[in-house]
């Protein structure tokens, strides 16, 4: 039998106010009247249970799915459920009685959907849901006084009339908060945010709120002490935080443990995230709290300095992540002060003072590690001879030329444990010495070590070696590996031509230049050192520099022709104008016209040719 006229329950309507509508419009009798006569009980009604529903449908016609979301249903014994979503106790709590008193006064119309009689909105139960958003009032919302009032029957928890006026005329208004909003947007089945839909809604939005009072009041505070509105701030705060995901969440927890490390100046992660820290760290209600216990794990675990074997939030750290200048001295034995600067100085720390230790800073360990090992493994420049087996001037020489690395570029000359060379990266400067040449035992007529090679070649060590890294030469054999440096064998005329072929590239030598001007090789350093009214040299050169410092001078064959469309020497304008060279001197003199440089420094009389063409002497 399915009772009539059919009455549905309207949008947001709870069971048990549906079920006093239907026993208002059905029987006229009150609703735990009207539930005893249909064998249902108020708790029954109140959880939506499985039965209810079932009975509630079969005498009503209502489909089943709508009558479900009309109630808030018990899953287990610490969490409930409503419309497919699930959240703890405390989310919906049946200790309050909530409602507005401007809906309560509407539906008392008789032209209201519910014709004159009150209806209790699930809404209402949630514990983000403050304002309503039809009238735009703070909810009114006060502790039971009895058990019955669990049961929010608005017509016995709610006053009559007249004083629901008084609260509404007294009400304060007030937006809905962003974390309402998303609550009601939540349960309507929309999805907006990845890491807020991606958990219990209760968990994300008390993440929203602690992560907000932080932000807001300091994570220090006394947030049992905020009132309901400063929470609710808090949450809004939050919840924009928290829609960034974890990228927004990560900006704000660096922006809590700021301002934390203001006020006090060093301690661990307590002393940066406070009640925050402290909530999730100290959970002795076993309460879950979410993927925000993973974020801010992950977060400590990734910026701080937190030793392996410790317990954070339940799980203990396995591997240590970051250190600070302060653990890494402790684990590697070294002084606090230099590894602060060798971390300075090869990039590990940017922007901090290497000769103040910071002991808020950290750096990925394995980095930090890493470094340290290398300072611990490292010699100094005087023992790299017996290492490389070559002498100290070329071993010294290699690492001026950046052939060997130091410990810290930026090394001070007076010495110190950061001038030493890593000795990993001395094997790996004789891996790469040795990687291109043919494993001999004897070695080929006419090749020999790299240092001999020198002396022969007239070129330096460094520079040799620089070929054999680089691939410039095609002769190169490799005796044992035990000779180390002195295992590598070269041709010395192969090294010689391929020394000149890379000078040539870079231009004409000064007896090349001299030859073609018909001047003093020696008047090219005249030339290249005196200017022009313009300021500019009277050709230009390039400089080549070995590893001894000794430079090499060349001159571009584009910087001679130029050269020679602007000056001439004596002999050359006088044969163009058909004269001898003493009438063409004569001529020039009484143009006022004279040679750009002493004769006899170039061997030869230059002239500037536009300064001739003014004269009309050619």
């Amino acid at each position: 039998m399915i009772l009539v006229p059919f009455i549905p329950p309207l949008p947001d309507e709870t069971t048990l106010s549906w079920t006093g509508r239907l026993a208002q419009k059905h029987a006229n009798i009150g609703c735990a009247d009207f539930l005893r006569m249909l064998v249902l009980s108020q708790k029954h009604v109140m959880e939506t249970t499985i039965f209810c529903v079932d009975r509630l449908a079969k005498l009503t016609g209502v489909p089943r799915d709508r009558i479900a979301a009309c109630g808030i249903q018990r899953f287990g014994e610490r969490a409930l459920h409503h419309r497919g979503q699930y959240f703890g106790t405390s989310f919906a709590s049946r200790k309050f009685t909530t409602y507005c008193p401007r809906c309560l006064l509407a539906d008392s119309l008789p032209e209201s959907p519910s014709q004159g009689l009150r209806v209790g909105r699930v809404a209402w139960s949630f514990r983000s849901v403050q304002v309503c958003p039809e009238h735009r009032i703070k909810l009114v919302r006060r502790a039971n006084t009895s058990f019955t009032d669990q049961f929010q029957d608005m017509n016995l928890v709610a006053p009559k009339n007249s004083e629901l006026e008084a609260e509404a005329d007294s009400a304060v208004t007030k937006n809905t908060s962003a974390m309402q909003q998303y609550t009601q947007r939540r349960f309507a089945g929309f999805l907006e945010s990845p890491w807020l839909d991606s958990q219990q809604i209760d968990l994300g939005l008390k993440a929203c709120e602690m992560l907000g009072a932080c932000l807001l009041f300091g994570a220090h505070g006394e947030f049992d002490k905020l009132s309901a509105d400063e929470m609710t701030e808090a949450g809004d705060v939050g919840f924009e935080v928290v829609s960034k995901g974890q990228q927004g969440i990560g900006e704000a927890l660096d922006q809590i443990a700021a301002k934390s490390f203001e006020v006090k100046l060093s301690g661990g992660p307590q002393a940066a995230f406070g009640r925050l820290y402290q909530w999730l760290q100290f959970n002795r209600s076993k309460k879950p709290r979410g993927p925000i216990q993973e974020a801010v794990r992950d977060h400590i675990l990734g910026t701080m300095h937190i030793p392996a074997g410790t317990k954070l939030f339940g799980e203990i750290v396995e591997e240590r992540r970051r250190h600070s200048v302060y653990s890494l001295a402790k684990y590697s034995g070294l002084d606090a002060r230099t590894l602060n600067r060798a971390l300075v100085r090869t990039g590990v720390l940017l922007h901090e003072d290497e000769d103040e230790v910071d002991p808020l800073v950290s750096f990925p360990a394995e980095v930090g590690e890493k470094l340290a090992t290398r300072i611990n493994q490292s010699l100094p420049i005087i023992k790299l001879p017996g290492y490389l087996n070559c002498n100290r001037t070329q071993a010294e020489m290699m690492v001026k030329q950046g052939l060997i690395s130091q410990i810290a570029p930026q090394a001070h000359k007076i010495g110190g444990v950061l001038t030493n060379v890593a000795t990993e990266d001395l094997d790996d400067f004789l891996i790469k010495f040795r990687s291109g040449g043919k494993p001999v035992s004897f070695p080929s007529p006419g090749m020999t070590n790299v240092i001999a090679a020198s002396e022969i070649a007239r070129q330096t060590v460094t520079d040799i070696v620089r070929m054999v890294i680089d691939r410039k030469l095609s002769k190169l054999e490799v005796l044992d590996a035990d000779l180390k440096f002195r295992s590598v064998l070269v041709d010395p005329a192969e090294v010689r031509s391929v020394a000149d072929m890379e000078l040539a590239k870079l231009g004409l030598t000064a007896h090349e230049v001299a030859e073609i001007l018909g001047i003093f090789p020696s008047g090219l350093r005249h030339l290249r050192t005196n200017f022009d009214r313009e300021g500019k040299p009277f050709i230009a050169a390039s400089e080549a520099k070995n590893s001894r410092g000794t430079i090499y001078h060349r001159y571009k064959i584009e910087a001679v022709k130029m050269f020679q469309q602007n000056y001439a020497t004596l002999t050359v304008l006088a044969a163009e104008a058909g004269v001898s060279s003493k009438t063409m001197a004569r001529r020039l003199s009484q143009c006022g016209v004279y040679p750009i440089i002493d004769r006899q420094l170039l061997n030869a009389a230059m002239y500037h040719r536009p300064e001739i063409s003014k004269c009309h002497v050619l």
